[in-house]
């Protein structure tokens, strides 16, 4: 079987954690036997210098094709525009078996691409619950930015994706939580199958990644937090998460934020002004380190009010981390209604419950069995197993 997998997104040319789950999916699908082509796009400020561009991975049955782009907003829509012709022809050319779309980069390229093949399309967002968490946001912290993205945007997102989900010989949910949103915001889909199938972690990849630089005698309690900096996310949460565990000082905590975004000029102000000392913002670091970070924290927080299927928190999991969340749908979704980790009904809460589990539990057992649990259920071969399964009952 012959698979495009098309995304506007794919490492390293990546805004979230979509491009990681096409590069995932890919490797995995190869392993099962799959040939792939990876259809990308390269955003850049000079898109005329070098339109396609063709290159095979160090794996033999993957194929990368990138197309550039203009690096402007949408991009998951400049990306199609842009190159409208040339994916149809080149995917023409190539002759797969299926085309493995992603939600935002499908349409209206699609629409060409369904004579050639049929389209599955995995969604990883609902654009409704986008502009309502980001209108609420504005006046407690949230940027402009977000508001024209998801708020002033929201007409051309939800268009799409509604012809997106309608048009899919199969549409994919990331969650079941995502999968009910969408339900209700969506209309009936009258063809082909709607189901939902997590995103999955390459256990082995993970693994090698998580076996540099690491210091087993780094003992101290830490919190880590890793993600895009912006308001639905939490991270505000997560500065009063660090006032509120300092101010009960019964251990000393460490708190390290690892990622960019809109919001990072005001986090690293108000740890200034809040005196904030056992905080630490490091940014955008290469993933190794990250990883190898992840794996030395005691717990990794999820402040985030709403979320699809997050990556980090899924390798979070996997590397046999105790993940903090509130007590929320998706939460609830990924540790098995709370049995593989800790969830808080408010911020004030979620001080006690980090403080209580490090004193009374024994974190490295109780991270021995969330590892136990993540590594079967989020193993990359498994989902994509199960893709497998929804390409061969599409194959004309």
């Amino acid at each position: 079987m012959h698979v495009v997998l098309l995304s506007h997104e794919y490492p390293p040319f990546i805004f979230g954690g979509i491009g990681s789950f096409v590069e995932n999916l890919a490797l995995a699908l190869s392993k099962l036997g799959a040939r792939v082509t990876v259809v990308a796009g390269r955003p850049t400020f000079y898109p005329m210098m070098r339109t396609v561009s063709v290159s095979d991975s160090e794996n033999s049955r993957i194929r990368i094709v990138r197309f550039a782009y203009p690096n402007i907003p949408p991009r998951h829509l400049v990306f199609q525009l842009f190159n409208l012709k040339r994916l149809h022809n080149i995917i023409k050319n190539i002759t797969p078996d299926v085309i493995h779309a992603q939600s935002g980069a499908a349409f209206p390229a699609m629409v060409g691409l369904q004579r050639i093949a049929p389209v599955v399309v995995t969604f990883h967002s609902n654009p409704k619950m986008l502009r309502m968490m980001t209108a609420h946001s504005l006046f407690k912290g949230g940027t402009p930015s977000d508001f024209f993205t998801y708020v002033v945007g929201y007409p051309v997102w939800m268009y799409g994706y509604k012809k997106e989900f309608a048009r899919a010989d199969a549409a994919v949910a990331v969650s079941k939580t995502l999968m009910e949103e969408m339900k209700c915001d969506f209309q009936e889909k009258r063809n082909g199958e709607f189901l939902y199938l997590h995103n999955g972690v390459d256990i082995e990849k993970l693994r090698e990644h998580s076996s540099t630089l690491y210091d087993a005698e780094d003992s101290a309690p830490t919190i880590i937090f890793g993600g895009r900096l912006y308001w639905t996310k939490g991270v505000l949460s997560l500065l009063k998460l660090a006032h509120l565990l300092r101010k009960r000082q019964n251990f000393n905590w460490k708190i390290m934020i690892y990622g960019n975004g809109p919001l990072r000029a005001k986090i690293e102000k108000e740890i200034s002004d809040y005196g904030l000392d056992n905080v630490k913002v490091f940014g955008l670091v290469d993933r190794a380190e990250f990883i190898s970070a992840m794996r030395k924290a005691t717990f990794v927080v999820f402040p985030s009010l709403n979320e699809a299927c997050p990556m980090v928190l899924l390798e979070a999991m996997c590397l046999g981390k105790v993940p903090v969340m509130f007590d929320l749908p998706y939460a609830l979704e990924f540790t098995a209604n709370g049995k593989y980790g800790i969830l808080a009904r408010n911020i004030e809460e979620m001080a006690k419950l980090i403080d209580s589990t490090y004193a009374d539990v024994d974190i490295e057992n109780f991270g021995s069995e969330i590892k136990d649990f993540a590594v079967t259920k989020y193993n990359i071969l498994n989902v994509a197993s199960e893709y497998m399964n929804i390409y061969k009952g599409l194959e004309k």
